[in-house]
């Protein structure tokens, strides 16, 4: 048996750069990473949301990358056959924008930037394979995303009108309702405002039910993702109401506005009626009388704020009265008709009939125009007060109000007509009353609203897939035939001077390819979130030069199984994918319903202040920082011990330092591991000495552990685990060094490789260098099986308890697990007879497994 403690001066430096340097080569040279495609292993799909390349990857991409290499490494190592791509998002303004400033191409200045972010990925040790590669802005990509187009636009899918759109001043180009966050362009910060535009849509409106309904399917998805879905969803029950148009005197014409309300019960205190400034036919009602002008001015006035701040109704309200009125179905009173600017056309029908006495916003419109504020439902403690003054709820009358504020609408309905008395609220028995009364006269009907609308992928900027539509003034749109797909972008376009798709005409202009007459080529692009919204799919396929992937491919691969980024992509790039695929079901091209599993979203690294990074701040940590110095291995420790996954965390380079202190103790606790054992001994139980036979229990503990941390994407307490276990091998190789009798050649063997393997999904380079020298493995650490454990293995013989003396600790003694109270007395009275020598022992308190209390006089 070796002597653990006589072989220091075999043990190599540990040299980070020429190690990954190294393995680097290797991995390449063998194609390690490449899928092997084994039916008869358990399929596992990993998958980070591919970068943007705008620039090298900074810390944010390497936490969110490391996160699943870690993953998929592990995966591969516990025998599953992973697939683990990489790509680019890689149209876009920013590289149009930085080709502009940069007198450029926007392909040349993308490559450029996915050339720096490839290296940079080979460099911290990521398992991808890179055969499966995936370039958006590639030909061979985006071909099939306008085939896609063209399936679903004849599935009627997609469609074109003309509409009031986002226009962002500063991108100049629309933005789809989902692009505008707190009233501001998602990408630049600018202001949008309201054009009037014909553009391109995809009716996703008609997945909008079972979009809300499939969350439930995702119990591997955070909550607050679900959440933050189906309130964009946002599914309303309620019913369709239809007010007809009359005169001053209340004469009706046959003219009506149906509104959509979640509570018809409260139509009797309608008092005025409100149409957005977009509402179709607003200016006809007005056109050629003394409020046009007032209501030209509110409409001009709406489009300088976007629809998002204009519905939050925080902002200064404005309206004009448009001279029209509509008469309350119910009620039959006549109402005024208002244009406002707090009402929006993206919800309902662009007509709100006004109930200021429930409805904040409408009883500051009301207050600010002097419009009637009338009562009609009075809440709990109201009506009892009323009650008391012995009045009632028939006789209540009330034509205005004094409060400060919209009461809560949820009570007794009052000057309700027939229904007064009636329980008021949202599927109340008013509410219920009154639609069944409106359904029979034919002047009402109940109706599911959804805040979704349909997505307007038309964008007005050159790097984006072109949209394959022809113009025709014989055949009107048709679609470019799809033996003449990809329609590519041209090269040539001088980005510089501001030249566009639509002034090119070597691109636009055409031949119709139905009747063959001159044509024009359709010269908006697409938004970039439809190049995104399927390429977990491509990446099953990547080759497939007949269709974008196989049905075989995908039913081997999909769903993703662990889908890893950021919550800032909740709504825009997991709505529009869940789309997709559930689009492309229905084409017969897949069989799943939904296509990520399980979401991890990884929390932000911030700088040591706790400011978020950024390229403007200029506080970006890149990866070269810590590479440099420490190497990969220690960055991706680090990055993978400071938090938990999902948790933000300050960017700490003690913990790297830290780190890094860590790779070479364990570094040197393997080799001595190592150099002590034999991989042909074997494991004796038995035979195991007392410290042995600590390490051999705590390696049963540690693997168990991080098995499941790893299950549970818990990757720092997996971390701690490992530095247990190699703290207990020190502990274990210091006994061995005092008395090389404790020493077990093949428990020396076995710990070192187990340490090895346990960290071989999170500095891999590291692994796979002691794989080879210290262990003599031929194979990789990546190949190599995850270690098994048996927890009945762990448990331990003995329990430590402690011994006080009149409650004061005086010793600890280790004793049988099932010691009985006597038996722990005795032992406990052993190991203080110094304490207790010439006294008596007049009660022994114990409590198994824990301690023993001796109390002497």
């Amino acid at each position: 048996m070796c002597d653990c403690g006589s072989h220091q001066h075999e043990i190599p430096a540990y040299d980070a750069q020429a190690i990954e340097n190294k393995w680097m080569r290797a991995w390449d040279e063998e194609n390690l990473f490449a899928v092997e495609e084994d039916s008869s292993k358990p399929k596992k799909y990993v998958l980070e949301m591919f970068p943007y390349p705008s620039g090298d990857l900074h810390m944010g991409h390497a936490r969110n990358y490391t996160i699943g290499d870690a993953m998929a490494r592990q995966a591969r190592m516990r025998g599953y056959d992973v697939l683990h791509p990489i790509g680019f998002d890689a149209f876009g303004l920013p590289a149009e924008n930085a080709a502009i400033k940069h007198n450029t191409q926007a392909g040349e200045w993308t490559y450029k930037n996915m050339d720096q972010a490839l290296a940079t990925m080979r460099r911290m040790g990521f398992s991808y394979d890179m055969d499966r590669l995936v370039k958006t802005c590639n030909p061979d990509y985006y071909r099939w995303g306008q085939w896609i187009f063209e399936k679903l636009w004849e599935r009627g899918l997609v469609y074109r009108k003309k509409s009031p759109v986002n226009w962002c001043p500063g991108c100049n180009t629309v933005l789809a309702n989902e692009q505008v966050t707190e009233g501001k362009c998602w990408r630049c910060g600018s202001e949008p405002e309201k054009r009037e535009l014909e553009q391109w849509y995809f009716k996703i409106t008609d997945y909008a039910q079972e979009l809300l309904d499939d969350l439930e399917k995702l119990p591997g998805w955070p909550e607050r993702v679900k959440q933050m879905q189906a309130n964009w969803i946002g599914r309303s029950e309620g019913a369709e109401v239809d007010f007809t148009l009359c005169d001053a005197d209340g004469n009706p014409t046959d003219e009506k506005i149906t509104v959509f309300t979640t509570r018809a019960d409260t139509l009797f205190g309608c008092t005025f009626f409100l149409l957005a400034p977009e509402y179709k036919g607003l200016m006809e009602l007005v056109e050629g009388t003394e409020y046009e002008t007032p209501v030209r001015r509110v409409v001009a006035g709406a489009e300088k704020v976007s629809a998002v701040e204009r519905a939050q109704g925080t902002l200064e309200k404005h309206g004009a009265f448009t001279g029209r009125y509509v008469v309350n179905p119910v009620s039959g009173q006549k109402v005024p008709v208002w244009v406002a600017d707090y009402i929006v056309s993206d919800y309902g029908t662009g007509a709100v009939m006004a109930v200021p006495c429930g409805d904040q916003r409408d009883f500051e419109f009301a207050r600010k125009y002097d419009l009637p504020i009338v009562p009609i439902i009075l809440m709990d403690d109201e009506l009892a007060a009323l009650e008391e003054a012995g009045e009632s709820i028939d006789t209540y009358h009330a034509e205005s109000v004094d409060w400060d504020c919209a009461h809560a609408a949820e009570g007794t309905l009052v000057q309700s007509g027939k229904y007064t008395g009636m329980r008021g609220g949202k599927h109340s028995e008013g509410e219920a009353a009154i639609v069944a009364d409106l359904e029979e006269a034919g002047t009402g009907r109940r109706s599911v609203q959804f805040r979704l609308r349909d997505w307007l992928i038309s964008r007005q900027r050159y790097w984006g897939n072109p949209i394959p539509a022809v113009h025709c003034d014989h055949c009107g749109i048709v679609p470019v035939p799809e033996d003449q797909l990809p329609v590519t972008l041209p090269d040539t376009l001088d980005l510089a001077a501001g030249e566009t798709l639509a002034e090119c005409p070597e691109f636009f202009e055409t031949t119709c390819p139905v009747c063959g007459r001159p044509a024009r080529r359709e010269t908006d692009t697409m938004d970039t979130f439809t190049c995104s919204s399927w390429y977990y799919l491509r990446y099953c396929d990547p080759h497939n030069d007949q269709l974008p992937f196989s049905r075989e491919a995908a039913d081997r691969w999909m769903p993703v199984d662990n889908y890893i980024g950021g919550i800032e992509h909740a709504i825009l790039h997991l709505l529009y994918s869940r789309f997709f695929t559930k689009a492309l079901r229905d084409l017969g091209m897949l069989d799943v319903d939904e296509p990520f599993t399980n979401l991890l979203c990884q929390g932000m690294v911030k700088d040591a202040n706790g400011e978020t990074m950024s390229k403007s701040k200029g506080n970006v940590v890149p990866p070269s920082s810590v590479i440099e110095p420490y190497g990969a291995d220690t960055m991706r420790l680090a990055i993978l011990f400071i938090a938990p996954p999902e948790k933000d965390f300050d960017w700490d380079e003690d913990a790297v330092a830290g780190a890094n202190r860590f790779i070479k103790r364990a570094w040197r606790i393997v080799w001595q591991l190592a150099l002590a054992g034999s991989a042909d001994a074997k494991l004796q139980k038995g035979k195991l000495s007392a410290a042995a036979l600590e390490l051999y229990r705590e390696r049963h503990r540690t693997i168990a552990k991080c098995t499941d941390d790893f299950d549970r994407q818990q990757f720092n307490t997996a971390i701690s685990a490992i530095m247990e276990l190699v703290n207990a091998a020190s502990a274990y190789l210091n006994a061995c060094e005092k008395d090389a009798s404790v020493a077990d050649e093949a428990l020396s063997w076995l710990v070192a490789t187990d340490i090895v393997s346990l960290l071989a999904p999170i500095c891999p380079f590291w692994a796979d260098e002691l794989w080879h020298e210290a262990l003599h493995h031929t194979d990789n650490a990546y190949t190599a099986p995850w270690p098994e454990f048996d927890l009945a293995e762990a448990v331990t013989d003995t329990v430590q308890i402690a011994v006080q003396v009149l409650g004061k600790l005086r010793a600890r003694v280790d004793v049988p697990t099932d010691a009985t109270q006597d038996e722990m007395r005795s032992a406990a009275e052993e190991a203080v007879s110094k304490w207790i020598e010439g006294k008596t022992v007049v009660k022994a308190i114990c409590v198994p497994g824990k301690l023993v209390n001796l109390v002497v006089k």
